[in-house]
């Protein structure tokens, strides 16, 4: 029995009968398959980046805390009544009195 593939190539006639008379259709075919590709691509790189800038979001929050908490930090420990406290307790000094007091003159 002969086989129906030897006695009529119907992969061939299909593939000649496309791209002979076609060609206009075959083209507007691939070019509507890369536009699908292109906007799942992009659709895929959008996301990703949206996902980036909400982790960078919450990154520029937490620094953003974080330097508010030093600023506060900073002005606390840069108190005069702290810094007056710390002279006296700690560290044992004492006012200057007028009579200790030296000027120099040039």
């Amino acid at each position: 029995m002969v086989e129906n593939s030897e006695r009529y190539p119907l992969r061939s006639i299909i593939a000649e009968d496309l791209f002979a008379s076609n060609k206009l259709v075959m083209a507007l075919m691939v070019l509507v398959i890369v536009s699908a590709l292109s906007t799942i691509w992009i659709t895929h790189k959008t996301r990703g980046l949206i996902a980036e800038k909400g982790e960078l979001v919450l990154q520029h929050q937490a620094l953003e805390n974080e330097f508010l908490n030093l600023k506060l930090e900073e002005a606390t420990q840069s108190d005069n009544t702290r810094v007056e406290a710390i002279a006296t307790g700690k560290l044992q000094m004492k006012r200057v009195v007028p009579e200790q007091e030296v000027l120099l003159l040039e």
